[in-house]
This record gives C-alpha cells, sequence and structure tokens, in this order.
C-alpha cells in the first residue's frame, strides 16, 4: 500500500495496561471514526507497514484502544510509539460534489486571483493550529495558510484550487 492511496487516521500512543494495549490517537480531523478495525497501516521511514489489531474499541474521548498482534509488551509497543497511523481511502465515505477531504487538494495546481498559476500542492498539514498547504513555487516550496477567506473555487476533479490571496503574503516565504 501506497501513502498516496491512504489517509491520516493518527498515531500509535503510549502503552496502556502490561498486555500489550495501546492508546491509539485519533487525529482531530480525520474524516472517520470507525467503530471496528481489522488493520492500520504505520508509516515507518517512508513506507506504510500493515499491522493487524486482535482488538479496537473506541473510546468516549474520541481515541481508541487496540491491541496489535503479535505486540505483547510496553517494549513492543515502544517500538512504534508516535508513529502515524494510515488508513485505505476507500474507507471514506463518499462526498456531495461540493464537498472535499484535504488530502485530495494534494497535487492540485494552485491559482491566485490576481497573480494567476503559483504552483503544485505537495502537502497539506493540518496537525497545526491553522492549516497549511506547502507548495512548489518557482523550483521553492513555500507555506500558504488555508483559510477559508481565501478560498474562491476547489474542484478537485480538475486538479485546480483558486485562491485570492492578501498581497504580500508568497513574499513572506522568502
Amino acid at each position: 500500500m501506497k501513502v498516496e492511496d491512504c489517509f491520516y487516521f493518527g498515531k500509535v500512543g503510549k502503552p496502556k495496561g502490561f498486555k500489550g494495549e495501546v492508546n491509539i490517537i485519533i487525529d482531530n480531523d480525520s474524516p472517520i471514526e470507525p467503530e471496528a478495525l481489522d488493520s492500520v497501516y504505520v508509516l515507518i521511514g517512508r513506507k506504510l507497514v500493515s499491522y493487524p489489531l486482535s482488538h479496537y474499541k473506541l473510546n468516549p474521548k474520541g481515541n481508541a484502544l487496540g491491541k496489535f498482534e503479535g505486540l505483547n509488551s510496553d517494549d513492543d509497543i515502544n517500538r512504534i510509539k508516535n508513529l502515524s497511523l494510515y488508513l485505505p481511502k476507500e474507507m471514506l465515505p463518499e462526498l456531495d460534489s461540493e464537498e472535499f477531504y484535504m488530502h485530495e487538494l494534494v497535487g492540485c495546481t494552485l491559482f491566485d486571483k490576481q497573480k494567476g498559476e503559483i504552483g503544485e500542492i505537495t502537502e497539506i498539514n493540518n496537525q497545526t493550529a491553522q492549516t497549511i498547504m506547502f507548495v512548489e513555487y518557482q523550483n521553492e516550496e513555500i507555506i500558504i495558510p488555508f483559510v477559508d477567506d481565501f478560498i474562491v473555487e476547489i474542484n478537485t476533479d480538475e486538479k485546480k484550487v483558486v485562491f485570492d490571496l492578501p498581497e504580500g503574503i508568497i513574499d513572506l516565504n522568502e
């Protein structure tokens, strides 16, 4: 499985108890909180590795408690603690035509209403207080905040995102 075929789900938390159970920290912006999972993908380096779950249960705080098959101690869990978890995109529910998932913006071309084409969106980071986009611009990577007030149009089918960016925001990256 490739990262581009998946979406970020959360991360491996601290061990819980002494039998290899682990807290699974579900990302606040995860598009789903499944009631049941039989496996997840763990990002190790740049590769996704499937980890089967012998059990998985949501808790009232919006996270989950799970047990990975073959991981039976705190030491086992600590080897993957804080690593990112991914799920296949086919698990995502269908959206209306005007709706989109943030990961669908990666690979789209960003346009500014005044300046025209800016560049390709290479990454979306919503793990910060403000969601930001990384954009390839004139052979450099720039950061653009993803702000609802900037949005003019988002068309993931055409791989096109149009913003009305404030004057000078691109120059802040220099």
